[in-house]
């Protein structure tokens, strides 16, 4: 084992040591599990209250009790969980999102309200957005770093549990209201939220009813500029055919698409929550809990494109290595205008109790159901577009921008004394130089999407422990078992079409005839707020009635919603889990224990989904026939187990120290996007030619007519005249995919010298098997993929039987990764009312990705090795002032594919074009400052102003480059300015 591994093991054995010999008191080690919840007022009591709670949980945690949420200047769930050690964020649109928890991503992190999994219809992977869940409802938030054997085990990084409002918690009658107004800089809007949650306890204190209600919009402004998502930027030479002389200077890397993007988002959420708890004696308790979150998403997005990738061979005009400078001709301008109402829905019930019976046994029980809805029903957008453009284009660290540029400036740069394809540029119909308002830009584009997802989760767990209160050795022994089970379901519809190709879906009506062809100039526009925006755009009312009298055209394309880009995201998923599970707690010593168990968890999976291949060569112009191929396929599934030992160790060798240590098994399931069973043939599917007296024999292309195919028959399996390429580039799910599994050590020292000060330093290390990697580019015949393709269903193409196919894209097991790090954690209290609180996360991690994509070692996707949080303040009885800083280090978030493969061909080719190291995508540093001052009027009623980014920090997103693109490359930059927050609580009870 590398000298880094023993490090935390070592460290902890010192300290255990070192403590042990000075003069110790026996402490107490309470075993009582529950929560109990106390409001406190100021910072101080807060923290506290945290702190003591962390004290006696049996696994390793972070917490946050109610009113420390309440105290810092946070939206959301995530945004309050970034001030935590070991947790860093990941924001959309200026708003905490996603949580990473010690350098392992949100796919890492499982998701649970009162102690059961949430289930989420949010994206394809196991990421649960935690922004739909306001703060300020909720009794508790708690991080679970180290489980043990009776917690669910799916959790490599940790498990995030939120606790929803108890009056048995609370233990009295309570009941309050929050009214707050929102204000961001860019929108210039005040929004309001308000919530109400109480406590009653009835009947001698043996029925306690919680509740909890919120209402709030947002409403945001965001500036984006960004690449394009998923194509990589290009080297390029000047090669266009009227330059005077051959270029002789250096090739340079050019992004592949510039687009500044204004997003306008109105966010509502609306969340319930309801703890009923009956404890009619000592013995007995019964509980039934409920929860209901609603978030409305209303986006309306102005996006402006430069399609740098348009110019191709023989347009590239000119390039100047030094500045960046490149200028192009046949490109085009592009400005598209989303409007998307999303919803997401989230419900979570469970039921149970807990009996005390016989001598020391006790039993509890648990019925939980959660269902995930999202539903986006009328995604939509036009698109305008002005084609065979000359532009001038430049890209930095931290920018990207493009510009259309008339032919006579790029012919000064080259000398050249015209230019080809750039015909788009002057004249009645073309771009009009020097105007806001390009009157002439096409109406080119009309896109519809109906998206709905539904994720359920079942599941029923018990519980039985033996508690042995006469024993010197054993504290307890506890065995139990759990059944989940887990369905999902998505259906996407999508049509996007050139309006003009489809008229006769108009049926006539003449409007709709006449804006099938349709000019920008034809409707009401307006100047967006954006400044790296340049032209004007379509009012939202004129886009709006566009779209309602031309939306029957693209709905007339496609009627059966058979078209490729409607099936090949269509998936149905079960997941039924079973787990069963034994451990014990033992004194070891008066201020010493160990719980040692072992839990063994079953995974059943199955998924149906599509074979898609896009066919559309022989479709007629005008006419509602799709010929794109969608075949079910069914069974695909997998099933695995394994046993996950665990132990757990305790020692306060003082009141005043605590030092854990664990070494514990854990495990990850596979995402839905991932394990989902589907097969797509990437593009146009790509047929040869196989009759040997053919002119065209032995050649291949995704138009069949340029090599002697006159119709569909001709390609048939029947007829065997032509077949499919084995360059097709393929892309699978792979349902076979079994979890991931990781060895982890876990130990800390915490020091509570006093209520004012509290140190804490914890180790931890990650070793990651069956790590899943994408593997893309492989070789590989239909009958040794992972899953049954049913090409023998599909009649219109023919496929040669154990032909290898040269570019297939999947995902496997096989790879390993280790993360390790530490996490340092002060805060103090001095007198006059000073204090201070924080933390500091360092970490590394090294992943295997496999040696198709990535020969070397890399850091983990999402892992910063640095996160600080410093809050510094000042309060007394009546005033709280605090300034609240954040500091991340960069993050790794794609890589680039780089096989020996790439490596060979590099080589012979002298330029690094194929291994892509370049095109490693990080996430910038980031540093957010916040304020937040409180004023206790009265005892019942307290003000509060936060002020939220400070620093106006911006998200920089960037390629790593190389020589050849003068170093780093702007990816995507978010610029979400200041928000303000002003508002009251009042107490009633």
């Amino acid at each position: 084992m590398p000298k880094y591994r023993l490090l935390p093991l070592m460290i902890a054995m010192v300290s255990a040591g070192s403590l042990h010999a000075q003069e110790s008191a026996p402490a107490e080690n309470p075993q009582d599990e529950s929560l109990e919840e106390i409001v406190v007022q100021g910072v101080r009591q807060a923290e506290l209250n945290a702190r003591e709670r962390e004290r006696d949980k049996d696994a390793f945690s972070s917490i946050i009790a109610t009113d420390d949420v309440g105290n810092f200047a946070d939206q959301n769930v995530a945004e309050s969980l970034q001030r935590l050690p070991g947790v860093t964020l990941q924001k959309s649109e200026g708003e905490g999102r996603f949580v990473t928890v010690r350098g392992l991503g949100p796919g890492f992190v499982t998701v649970s309200m009162n102690g059961n999994e949430l289930a989420s219809a949010g994206e394809d992977s196991r990421a649960f957005a935690l922004d739909a869940l306001p703060a300020d409802i909720l009794s508790s938030i708690e991080v679970i770093k180290a489980l043990t054997p009776d917690m669910d085990l799916n959790s490599i990084g940790g498990t995030v549990n939120v606790n929803t409002l108890s009056a048995f918690d609370r233990k009295q009658d309570s009941l309050q209201l929050k009214v707050q107004g929102n204000y961001q800089s860019y929108k210039e809007e005040l929004n309001p939220k308000l919530t109400l949650n109480g406590t009653h306890l009835f009947a001698d204190d043996t029925i306690g009813v919680g509740y909890s209600l919120s209402y709030e919009d947002r409403s945001t402004v965001v500036y984006q500029v960004q690449h394009h998502s998923d194509s990589l930027p290009r080297y390029v030479t000047p090669d266009v055919s009227t330059l005077p002389e051959d270029y002789q200077g250096d090739t340079i890397l050019i992004p592949f698409r510039y687009e500044a993007r204004q997003e306008d988002a109105e966010r509502t959420r609306t969340t319930g929550s309801l703890d009923l708890g009956y404890r009619p004696n000592e013995d007995s308790e019964y509980f039934a809990k409920f929860s209901y979150t609603k978030y409305d998403d209303l986006d309306t997005a102005l996006r402006e494109y430069y399609r740098f990738g348009q110019a191709g061979s023989g347009d590239i005009v000119y390039t100047d290595q030094n500045s960046g400078l490149f200028g192009l001709v046949d490109t085009d301008l592009q400005q598209q205008f989303f409007i998307q109402d999303g919803t997401s829905e989230t419900t979570a019930f469970s039921i149970g109790g807990e009996n005390h019976f016989g001598d020391g046994w006790m039993v509890d029980y648990t019925y939980a159901y959660s269902l995930g809805e999202w539903t986006k029903p009328n995604g939509r957008r036009v698109q305008f577009r002005a084609r065979d453009l000359p532009m001038l284009g430049v890209a930095g660290p931290g920018y990207i921008r493009g510009e259309v540029v008339a032919p006579d400036v790029l012919e000064a740069l080259t000398g050249s004394s015209s230019l080809p394809q750039s015909g788009g540029y002057g004249g009645l119909n073309g771009y009009q130089d020097g105007q806001r308002l390009q009157e002439n830009l096409l109406y080119d584009n009309i896109f519809i999407e109906d998206s709905f997802r539904e994720d359920t989760i079942d599941q029923i767990s018990l519980n039985l422990q033996k508690d042995f209160a006469d024993s010197d050795f054993i504290n307890y022994i506890k065995f139990g078992a759990t059944a989940k089970q887990r369905s999902r379901d998505r259906n996407k519809d999508r049509w996007s079409v050139i309006p003009g190709d489809y008229t006769n879906g108009c049926e006539g009506d003449e409007e709709c005839l006449q804006l099938a062809g349709a000019r920008l100039g034809d409707f009401a526009t307006f100047t967006p707020a954006h400044p790296d925006i340049q032209h004007d755009f379509i009012t939202l009312d004129d886009a709006e009635h566009l779209l309602a009298v031309t939306t029957p055209i693209a709905k007339y394309s496609d009627p059966l919603r058979t078209g490729q880009d409607s099936v090949t995201d269509d998936y149905t998923l079960s997941e039924d889990t079973a787990a069963a599970y034994f451990m014990g707690e033992f004194q070891l010593s008066e201020n010493s224990s160990l719980i040692a168990g072992v839990r063994w968890e079953q995974t059943e999976f199955t998924s149906t989904g599509n074979l898609s291949i896009r066919n559309d060569r022989f479709e007629v112009a005008n006419e509602a026939t799709v010929l794109d191929i969608a075949v079910p396929m069914e069974g695909a599934s997998s099933k695995y187990d394994d046993f996950f030992p665990s132990l757990h160790y305790r020692y306060e060798p003082r009141e005043d120290v605590l030092v854990r240590a664990a070494l514990w098994t854990s495990f990850t399931r596979p995402s839905f996007n991932e394990a989902r069973a589907f097969a797509e043939f990437s593009g146009r599917v790509i047929v040869c030619n196989d009759i040997e007296d053919s002119l065209y024999y032995g050649e291949c292309s995704d138009a069949p007519t340029d090599i002697g195919a006159q119709s569909l028959e001709d390609l048939s399996a029947t007829s065997q005249n032509f077949y499919v390429s084995p360059d097709n580039v393929i892309n699978l799910g792979n349902p076979t995919l079994t979890a991931m599994k990781s060895v982890n050590f876990d130990t800390s020292v915490s020091w509570y010298a006093s209520e004012n000060l509290y140190v804490q330093a914890a180790f931890f290390y990650k070793d990651i098997s069956d790590f899943i990697v994408d593997v893309s580019g492989i070789q590989s015949s239909f009958e040794d993929m992972p899953v049954r393709i049913p090409v023998d269903q599909v009649q219109e193409f023919y496929f040669p039987p154990g032909q290898v196919y040269n570019d297939v894209n999947l995902t496997t097991n096989g790879e390993d990764a280790q993360v390790y790090g530490v996490e340092l954690s002060y805060s103090q209290y001095f007198p006059m009312g000073f204090f201070v609180q924080s933390n500091m996360t360092l970490i590394d991690s090294t992943a295997n990705v496999g040696e198709t994509i990535r020969t070397d070692e890399i850091q983990l996707p999402d892992q910063a090795d640095t996160t600080v949080n410093l809050t510094l303040g000042w309060e007394n009885n009546d005033f709280s002032l605090r300034f609240i800083g954040n500091y991340r280090s960069e993050v790794l978030e794609r890589i680039g594919s780089c096989s020996q493969a790439d490596k060979d061909a590099d080589m012979a080719s002298g330029l690094p074009e194929n291994c892509a190291t370049w095109a490693d995508i990080y996430h910038d540093d980031t540093f957010g400052l916040d304020f937040k001052a409180t004023y206790q009027l009265t005892d019942n009623i307290k003000f509060y102003l936060d002020a939220i980014n400070l620093t106006e920090d911006k998200s920089f997103k960037y390629f790593d480059g190389n020589g050849y693109s003068r170093g780093n490359m702007l990816f995507e930059s978010e610029d979400y300015g200041t928000s303000y927050q002003m508002g009251v609580n009042i107490k009633f009870m």
